[in-house]
């Protein structure tokens, strides 16, 4: 595993404005996530941790002047708008609690979205045989047709993964993706991030719970918007 990080949060704070009531949630957060690796960042609700792992994937912005996100080295924060869109669409994949997928599309619409929205540069056909393939692979090869509302909640979230990754990611972002189910279902999602891992993707995932924080390679535990030292 090199030595050099993939994704490293420098300094990060982020404070968020409710009303006249200023919320500091990170207070100066650094991080580096090697490659290939699984970080798990663990922390109590209210810690930070979603935040943190929307300003590395470039959904939220640091606060000014308060540090920087690197990715392979190179800032993203310093780049264009255009850059930062290409990167948290075509570097990053997203995973969430609550799935994200849009009602209105069936399943393989929504796996499909990200190489529409990032103006791939594949042609249409090799990008719809890939969704396909995931979706296959996820075990949803049966139901591609099917809106979310027709799916259980661990369909939900494979349709999620797939969608996450038919961009062909270097990183896979994961915030609480067993949140909303439950223990048998959570655990075969977590198999997926497993084999997914052991293919070489590198995997940050947040979590509250110890238990699933385990499943990882690398612990980083995070208290009131502060990384602890291990």
């Amino acid at each position: 595993m090199s030595d050099t990080p993939i994704l490293q949060g420098i300094d990060l704070k982020k404070t968020y404005q409710l009303g006249r009531l200023e919320v500091p949630v990170l207070h100066g957060a650094s991080i580096q996530i090697q490659a290939r690796a699984w970080t798990t960042i663990l922390g109590t609700s209210g810690s930070g941790k979603s935040t943190l792992l929307h300003l590395l994937g470039g959904l939220d912005r640091p606060d000014k002047d308060s540090g920087d996100v690197l990715f392979k080295g190179a800032s993203v924060w310093s780049r264009t708008n255009r850059q930062i869109n290409r990167y948290r669409n075509h570097d990053i994949g997203f995973v969430f609690q609550f799935y994200h997928l849009l009602p209105e599309l069936n399943i393989f619409e929504n796996t499909l979205l990200p190489t529409m929205i990032a103006g791939s540069k594949l042609p249409k056909a090799q990008n719809k045989a890939k969704a396909t393939k995931l979706l296959d692979q996820f075990g949803l090869g049966h139901r591609l047709s099917h809106r979310p509302r027709e799916l259980s909640g661990g369909e939900r979230q494979r349709a999620a993964i797939a969608r996450a990754l038919v961009n062909d990611p270097d990183v896979l972002l994961a915030d609480e993706p067993t949140g909303n189910l439950d223990e048998e279902t959570g655990n075969e999602i977590l198999d997926v991030l497993s084999e997914l891992y052991d293919g070489g993707l590198t995997v940050v995932m947040v979590t509250h719970n110890n238990e699933i924080a385990c499943r990882g390679d690398v612990v980083v535990n995070l208290r009131d918007g502060h990384i602890l030292e291990n």
